[in-house]
Protein backbone atom coordinates (compact mmCIF):
# COMPACT_ATOMS: atom_id res chain seq x y z
CA UNK A 1 0.00 0.00 0.00
CA UNK A 2 1.19 3.32 -0.83
CA UNK A 3 1.71 6.02 1.95
CA UNK A 4 0.99 9.86 1.24
CA UNK A 5 1.72 12.57 3.54
CA UNK A 6 -0.19 15.96 2.72
CA UNK A 7 -0.49 19.60 3.94
CA UNK A 8 -2.83 21.77 3.70
CA UNK A 9 -2.81 24.30 0.39
CA UNK A 10 -6.29 26.22 1.18
CA UNK A 11 -6.95 28.85 4.17
CA UNK A 12 -9.69 28.10 6.59
CA UNK A 13 -11.25 30.89 4.62
CA UNK A 14 -10.52 30.21 1.40
CA UNK A 15 -11.98 26.69 2.08
CA UNK A 16 -15.09 28.77 3.64
CA UNK A 17 -15.71 30.31 0.78
CA UNK A 18 -15.52 27.05 -1.20
CA UNK A 19 -19.26 25.91 0.79
CA UNK A 20 -22.00 25.66 -1.56
CA UNK A 21 -19.87 25.80 -4.83
CA UNK A 22 -19.07 22.72 -7.36
CA UNK A 23 -14.92 22.14 -7.42
CA UNK A 24 -13.25 21.11 -10.85
CA UNK A 25 -9.93 19.03 -11.56
CA UNK A 26 -8.17 22.20 -10.68
CA UNK A 27 -8.32 21.40 -7.19
CA UNK A 28 -6.48 17.97 -7.87
CA UNK A 29 -3.08 17.57 -6.81
CA UNK A 30 -3.40 13.59 -5.92
CA UNK A 31 -5.81 11.70 -7.53
CA UNK A 32 -5.96 8.04 -5.93
CA UNK A 33 -7.14 5.49 -7.33
CA UNK A 34 -5.34 2.26 -6.26
CA UNK A 35 -4.20 1.00 -2.64
CA UNK A 36 -3.23 4.40 -0.58
CA UNK A 37 -3.29 5.83 2.43
CA UNK A 38 -3.16 9.71 3.10
CA UNK A 39 -2.15 10.96 5.97
CA UNK A 40 -2.51 15.26 7.20
CA UNK A 41 -0.57 17.43 8.68
CA UNK A 42 -1.04 16.09 12.14
CA UNK A 43 -0.19 12.53 10.70
CA UNK A 44 -4.03 11.53 11.80
CA UNK A 45 -5.74 9.51 8.38
CA UNK A 46 -7.53 11.16 5.65
CA UNK A 47 -7.73 9.17 3.37
CA UNK A 48 -7.52 5.57 2.92
CA UNK A 49 -8.30 3.86 -0.86
CA UNK A 50 -8.60 0.22 -1.18
CA UNK A 51 -9.37 -1.24 -4.82
CA UNK A 52 -11.37 -4.45 -6.18
CA UNK A 53 -12.03 -4.92 -2.27
CA UNK A 54 -15.64 -5.99 -2.49
CA UNK A 55 -16.72 -9.39 -3.88
CA UNK A 56 -18.34 -9.00 -7.03
CA UNK A 57 -21.62 -11.04 -5.85
CA UNK A 58 -22.50 -8.72 -2.95
CA UNK A 59 -22.42 -6.56 -6.01
CA UNK A 60 -24.99 -8.04 -8.27
CA UNK A 61 -27.45 -8.16 -5.08
CA UNK A 62 -27.39 -5.03 -4.11
CA UNK A 63 -27.30 -2.95 -7.66
CA UNK A 64 -30.85 -3.82 -8.00
CA UNK A 65 -32.10 -2.73 -4.11
CA UNK A 66 -29.88 0.45 -3.60
CA UNK A 67 -31.12 1.60 -7.43
CA UNK A 68 -34.46 1.24 -6.69
CA UNK A 69 -34.17 3.12 -3.23
CA UNK A 70 -33.13 5.96 -4.56
CA UNK A 71 -36.00 8.90 -5.16
CA UNK A 72 -36.25 12.35 -5.73
CA UNK A 73 -34.91 15.01 -2.50
CA UNK A 74 -34.75 18.47 -1.87
CA UNK A 75 -33.26 18.29 1.04
CA UNK A 76 -29.58 17.88 0.82
CA UNK A 77 -28.53 21.57 1.84
CA UNK A 78 -25.25 22.96 0.80
CA UNK A 79 -24.14 19.47 -1.10
CA UNK A 80 -26.99 20.45 -3.49
CA UNK A 81 -25.05 23.62 -4.54
CA UNK A 82 -25.74 27.00 -4.27
CA UNK A 83 -27.97 28.63 -6.94
CA UNK A 84 -28.80 31.97 -8.20
CA UNK A 85 -32.91 31.84 -7.19
CA UNK A 86 -34.77 35.25 -7.47
CA UNK A 87 -38.28 35.68 -6.16
CA UNK A 88 -40.97 33.90 -9.26
CA UNK A 89 -38.10 31.57 -10.51
CA UNK A 90 -39.58 28.08 -11.10
CA UNK A 91 -37.08 25.68 -9.51
CA UNK A 92 -38.28 22.02 -10.15
CA UNK A 93 -41.81 23.18 -10.60
CA UNK A 94 -42.35 25.09 -7.44
CA UNK A 95 -42.59 28.86 -7.58
CA UNK A 96 -40.27 30.92 -5.67
CA UNK A 97 -41.83 32.90 -3.43
CA UNK A 98 -39.05 33.67 -0.78
CA UNK A 99 -34.92 33.23 -1.21
CA UNK A 100 -33.56 31.84 1.75
CA UNK A 101 -30.12 31.44 0.47
CA UNK A 102 -28.20 30.53 -2.03
CA UNK A 103 -29.65 27.04 -2.30
CA UNK A 104 -33.00 27.10 -0.42
CA UNK A 105 -36.03 29.29 -0.77
CA UNK A 106 -39.92 29.00 0.54
CA UNK A 107 -42.03 28.21 -2.60
CA UNK A 108 -45.30 29.58 -3.26
CA UNK A 109 -48.88 27.47 -2.93
CA UNK A 110 -51.40 27.13 -5.17
CA UNK A 111 -53.07 29.79 -3.64
CA UNK A 112 -50.49 32.11 -4.00
CA UNK A 113 -49.47 32.27 0.22
CA UNK A 114 -46.08 31.09 1.21
CA UNK A 115 -45.28 26.79 2.08
CA UNK A 116 -44.32 26.16 5.39
CA UNK A 117 -41.99 24.20 3.94
CA UNK A 118 -38.16 25.07 2.61
CA UNK A 119 -37.20 23.45 -0.56
CA UNK A 120 -33.86 23.45 -2.64
CA UNK A 121 -33.16 21.97 -6.05
CA UNK A 122 -33.90 18.51 -6.43
CA UNK A 123 -31.74 15.83 -6.59
CA UNK A 124 -31.71 11.69 -6.89
CA UNK A 125 -30.71 10.59 -3.45
CA UNK A 126 -32.21 8.81 -0.53
CA UNK A 127 -31.19 7.25 3.04
CA UNK A 128 -31.92 3.18 3.70
CA UNK A 129 -31.64 1.73 7.37
CA UNK A 130 -32.66 3.46 10.34
CA UNK A 131 -32.71 7.14 10.96
CA UNK A 132 -32.67 9.31 14.50
CA UNK A 133 -35.30 11.97 16.01
CA UNK A 134 -35.78 15.78 15.04
CA UNK A 135 -38.31 18.57 15.20
CA UNK A 136 -41.03 17.32 12.23
CA UNK A 137 -39.82 13.19 13.37
CA UNK A 138 -39.90 12.98 17.06
CA UNK A 139 -38.79 9.01 17.25
CA UNK A 140 -36.15 7.11 15.80
CA UNK A 141 -37.44 4.80 12.68
CA UNK A 142 -36.86 2.65 9.72
CA UNK A 143 -36.26 4.99 6.31
CA UNK A 144 -39.38 4.17 4.27
CA UNK A 145 -37.59 2.44 2.04
CA UNK A 146 -36.37 -0.30 4.29
CA UNK A 147 -39.48 -0.46 5.66
CA UNK A 148 -41.70 -1.01 2.95
CA UNK A 149 -39.65 -3.01 0.82
CA UNK A 150 -37.19 -5.35 3.49
CA UNK A 151 -37.21 -8.37 1.84
CA UNK A 152 -35.32 -6.67 -0.64
CA UNK A 153 -33.16 -5.10 1.49
CA UNK A 154 -31.60 -7.75 2.92
CA UNK A 155 -30.15 -8.48 -0.32
CA UNK A 156 -28.40 -5.73 -0.11
CA UNK A 157 -26.72 -6.50 3.43
CA UNK A 158 -23.93 -8.55 1.99
CA UNK A 159 -22.43 -5.41 0.11
CA UNK A 160 -22.59 -3.15 3.45
CA UNK A 161 -21.16 -5.84 5.24
CA UNK A 162 -18.46 -6.05 3.21
CA UNK A 163 -17.56 -2.19 3.41
CA UNK A 164 -17.59 -2.38 7.19
CA UNK A 165 -14.94 -5.67 6.99
CA UNK A 166 -12.82 -3.41 4.57
CA UNK A 167 -12.97 -0.58 7.85
CA UNK A 168 -12.77 -2.49 9.91
CA UNK A 169 -9.02 -4.18 8.19
CA UNK A 170 -7.83 -0.61 7.20
CA UNK A 171 -8.68 1.64 9.98
CA UNK A 172 -8.85 -0.74 13.50
CA UNK A 173 -9.10 1.69 15.65
CA UNK A 174 -11.52 4.22 13.88
CA UNK A 175 -13.47 1.07 13.15
CA UNK A 176 -13.58 -0.06 16.48
CA UNK A 177 -14.80 3.98 18.48
CA UNK A 178 -17.69 3.23 15.61
CA UNK A 179 -18.48 -0.49 16.93
CA UNK A 180 -18.77 0.97 21.02
CA UNK A 181 -21.16 3.04 19.86
CA UNK A 182 -22.86 0.73 17.76
CA UNK A 183 -22.60 -1.68 20.47
CA UNK A 184 -25.08 0.73 22.66
CA UNK A 185 -27.64 1.47 20.26
CA UNK A 186 -30.70 -0.32 20.32
CA UNK A 187 -30.38 -3.82 18.26
CA UNK A 188 -33.31 -2.61 16.64
CA UNK A 189 -31.88 0.35 14.81
CA UNK A 190 -28.65 -1.19 13.63
CA UNK A 191 -27.37 -2.55 10.43
CA UNK A 192 -26.50 -5.91 11.25
CA UNK A 193 -23.01 -7.85 11.56
CA UNK A 194 -21.66 -3.63 10.33
CA UNK A 195 -21.03 -0.47 12.36
CA UNK A 196 -23.74 1.36 10.46
CA UNK A 197 -27.07 2.85 11.08
CA UNK A 198 -27.81 4.50 7.82
CA UNK A 199 -26.56 4.74 4.15
CA UNK A 200 -27.01 7.49 1.94
CA UNK A 201 -27.53 6.52 -1.20
CA UNK A 202 -27.43 8.98 -5.00
CA UNK A 203 -27.56 8.77 -8.32
CA UNK A 204 -25.52 10.45 -10.59
CA UNK A 205 -25.43 13.54 -7.60
CA UNK A 206 -22.37 15.66 -8.57
CA UNK A 207 -22.34 17.12 -4.70
CA UNK A 208 -21.63 20.41 -3.84
CA UNK A 209 -18.85 21.49 -1.50
CA UNK A 210 -19.92 20.47 1.75
CA UNK A 211 -19.50 18.71 5.09
CA UNK A 212 -21.13 15.78 6.23
CA UNK A 213 -23.31 16.42 9.43
CA UNK A 214 -24.56 13.50 12.05
CA UNK A 215 -22.26 11.09 11.72
CA UNK A 216 -19.85 10.13 14.49
CA UNK A 217 -16.78 12.22 14.52
CA UNK A 218 -15.19 9.32 16.22
CA UNK A 219 -15.59 7.16 13.41
CA UNK A 220 -15.17 7.60 9.49
CA UNK A 221 -16.77 8.42 6.48
CA UNK A 222 -17.24 5.30 4.16
CA UNK A 223 -17.58 5.91 0.63
CA UNK A 224 -18.74 2.60 -2.41
CA UNK A 225 -19.59 3.32 -5.91
CA UNK A 226 -21.93 1.03 -7.96
CA UNK A 227 -21.38 1.99 -11.88
CA UNK A 228 -22.66 1.02 -14.96
CA UNK A 229 -21.63 2.35 -18.75
CA UNK A 230 -18.50 4.56 -18.79
CA UNK A 231 -17.83 7.99 -17.66
CA UNK A 232 -15.05 9.91 -16.65
CA UNK A 233 -14.68 12.33 -13.37
CA UNK A 234 -16.63 12.83 -10.86
CA UNK A 235 -14.06 12.62 -8.29
CA UNK A 236 -14.50 13.28 -4.32
CA UNK A 237 -12.11 15.86 -3.85
CA UNK A 238 -11.06 17.59 -1.02
CA UNK A 239 -9.93 20.44 -1.68
CA UNK A 240 -7.86 21.45 1.56
CA UNK A 241 -5.70 19.20 0.90
CA UNK A 242 -5.76 18.74 -2.97
CA UNK A 243 -6.53 15.18 -3.17
CA UNK A 244 -9.24 13.06 -5.05
CA UNK A 245 -10.52 9.74 -4.76
CA UNK A 246 -11.66 7.72 -7.91
CA UNK A 247 -13.85 5.56 -6.69
CA UNK A 248 -15.54 2.77 -8.97
CA UNK A 249 -17.31 -0.36 -8.52
CA UNK A 250 -15.34 -2.72 -5.63
CA UNK A 251 -13.95 0.38 -4.65
CA UNK A 252 -13.80 1.33 -1.21
CA UNK A 253 -12.64 4.70 0.23
CA UNK A 254 -12.79 5.86 3.44
CA UNK A 255 -12.32 9.55 4.53
CA UNK A 256 -12.84 12.28 6.67
CA UNK A 257 -16.28 13.72 6.13
CA UNK A 258 -15.48 16.08 8.23
CA UNK A 259 -13.65 17.89 5.79
CA UNK A 260 -14.97 20.26 3.07
CA UNK A 261 -15.55 17.52 -0.28
CA UNK A 262 -17.33 17.75 -2.86
CA UNK A 263 -17.37 16.00 -6.80
CA UNK A 264 -16.31 17.04 -9.86
CA UNK A 265 -18.24 17.30 -13.06
CA UNK A 266 -19.30 13.72 -14.16
CA UNK A 267 -18.80 13.21 -18.01
CA UNK A 268 -19.98 10.89 -20.82
CA UNK A 269 -21.20 11.08 -23.75
CA UNK A 270 -23.71 7.40 -23.46
CA UNK A 271 -25.71 6.41 -20.76
CA UNK A 272 -24.32 5.69 -17.21
CA UNK A 273 -25.21 5.26 -13.56
CA UNK A 274 -22.52 6.40 -10.60
CA UNK A 275 -24.35 5.12 -7.56
CA UNK A 276 -21.79 6.31 -4.59
CA UNK A 277 -22.80 4.68 -1.33
CA UNK A 278 -21.58 6.61 1.88
CA UNK A 279 -22.26 4.47 4.89
CA UNK A 280 -21.71 6.03 8.29
CA UNK A 281 -23.03 6.02 12.19
CA UNK A 282 -25.03 8.67 13.02
CA UNK A 283 -24.54 9.91 16.66
CA UNK A 284 -27.89 10.76 17.36
CA UNK A 285 -28.85 7.29 17.10
CA UNK A 286 -27.62 6.04 20.71
CA UNK A 287 -30.48 8.34 22.17
CA UNK A 288 -32.57 5.34 20.02
CA UNK A 289 -34.88 3.32 22.55
CA UNK A 290 -36.20 0.02 21.21
CA UNK A 291 -38.93 -0.25 18.55
CA UNK A 292 -41.35 -0.68 20.77
CA UNK A 293 -40.64 2.45 22.96
CA UNK A 294 -40.46 4.23 19.47
CA UNK A 295 -43.32 3.14 18.48
CA UNK A 296 -45.19 4.45 21.72
CA UNK A 297 -43.50 7.87 20.76
CA UNK A 298 -45.06 7.84 17.62
CA UNK A 299 -48.45 7.44 19.11
CA UNK A 300 -47.77 10.34 21.47
CA UNK A 301 -46.37 12.69 18.63
CA UNK A 302 -49.89 12.02 16.73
Amino acid sequence: MKTLHVKPKLSEEEIKKLEGTFLDESYIDHLVNDDTIVYNEKNEPLVVFRKNCIPSNHIKLAYPVLKKAIGKTSNRGKAGGNFNFKVGDVVDGSVVGKVLSGNRFIPLKKDGTLSNSPKSKNVDSSIIGYADRYPRIPYCRQTAFTEKNFDIYKNALPYIQSISKVFQEALPERWANQKAQWDKTSKDFRIHDTVFTTITVNKNFRTASHYDKGDLKEGFGNLAVLQTGEYTGGYTVIPKYGVAVDVRTCDVALFDVHELHGNTEIKSTKPYERISVICYYREKMIDCGTAEEELNRIKYAR
